[in-house]
């Protein structure tokens, strides 16, 4: 039997989240909860594949000057698939490509969640591959397996002795107020001349809509807020998705006294992964110092690639 390609409507939501949820690769930034609040940015072209009659798969995508994309408005997308769907992926990429040919769109780009995440993202990259796609990005993203023993460098826990953390608190909440308008908006302005992928309106609204989901961690030093890292929680993986630090956290690496903290915590909770996100420029270079930070801490590397298939080539 032929899979059968239909294009995302509003009325499959329900549809759509419930298939994310059980998923063998899927997360909530995947959920229309959570993509569709900047949909007036993009022009949504995501797909449903069935195969008699069965979701066996969704692709978040959006569609611009002839070329359709992997949702670019999200960290990853890709081919979010059904266990049953897990023998079937090679047929699965055939039905996208016959389906992006009948479009006549020049291009076809997807980027998967990092391997660490679901190593089925390791099968579907290779079938990608296999069926012509090219990398055209390589991150290279830092993560820590929670499940094994985390191997902080002594340059980091060293401060835990010598008493550059004495008197640090910690407030867990879904207050983002202040670590926007004090911290991350200025700092962000200040050393990278940029602004956060979202506003604190967007993430008070998201938060709203996922708020076991998507958590603030402050570090204080008595009423002075020196740092925090906002993290979305994706079942067992935790991501850092915004880390920032005031200058006077800078001094005292406010920043690393969070992620250790986190990370004790979040393992005991029987996370498996902290994502610290990838340590690449904008133009791809690595930053050294921010690489050199988080190994520190414990990271390891992945290279995370972006997929790409021209009809042209």
């Amino acid at each position: 039997m032929r899979l059968q390609v239909q294009k995302y409507h509003p009325e499959n939501a329900a549809e759509w989240n419930a298939f994310v949820k059980q998923s063998v690769n899927g997360s909530f930034l995947l959920e229309r909860d959570f993509m569709d609040y900047h949909q007036e940015r993009f022009e949504d072209h995501s797909l449903m594949l069935y195969l008699e009659g069965q979701l066996m798969c969704c692709i978040p995508a959006h569609v611009k000057a002839g070329v359709f994309y992997s949702h670019r408005g999200l960290s990853y997308a890709g081919l979010v698939i059904s266990a049953a769907a897990v023998s079937i992926i090679d047929r699965i990429v055939d039905a996208l490509l016959e389906y992006v040919n009948g479009c006549a769109f020049a291009k076809a780009e997807l980027q998967l969640p990092p391997v660490a995440y679901q190593r089925i993202n390791k099968e579907i990259a290779a079938v990608l591959q296999y069926k012509g796609f090219i990398s055209n990005r390589k991150l290279h993203n830092q993560s820590v397996a929670l499940d094994q023993e985390i191997q902080v460098s002594p340059k980091k826990s060293i401060r835990y002795r010598n008493g550059k953390y004495e008197g640090l608190r910690i407030e867990v909440s879904n207050d983002f107020k202040s670590f926007w308008e004090e911290v991350l908006l200025p700092q962000l302005a200040a050393r990278y001349h940029s602004k956060p992928v979202h506003s604190l309106a967007e993430i008070e609204l998201l938060a709203s809509r996922f708020p076991e989901n998507i958590v603030q961690y402050n570090v204080y030093r008595e009423d002075a807020l020196l740092a925090g890292i906002t993290f979305f929680i994706k079942g067992e993986i935790v991501k850092s998705q915004y880390t920032a630090s005031s200058p006077e956290g800078l001094k005292t690496d406010a920043v690393a006294y969070v992620y250790m903290e986190a990370m004790k915590e979040f393992k005991e909770k029987g996370c498996s992964i902290m994502d610290y996100g990838p340590v690449n420029e904008k133009g791809g270079s690595v930053n050294k110092g921010l690489q050199r930070f988080k190994k520190q801490l414990g990271c390891q590397e992945e290279i995370w690639e972006r997929w790409e298939f021209d009809q042209n080539i």
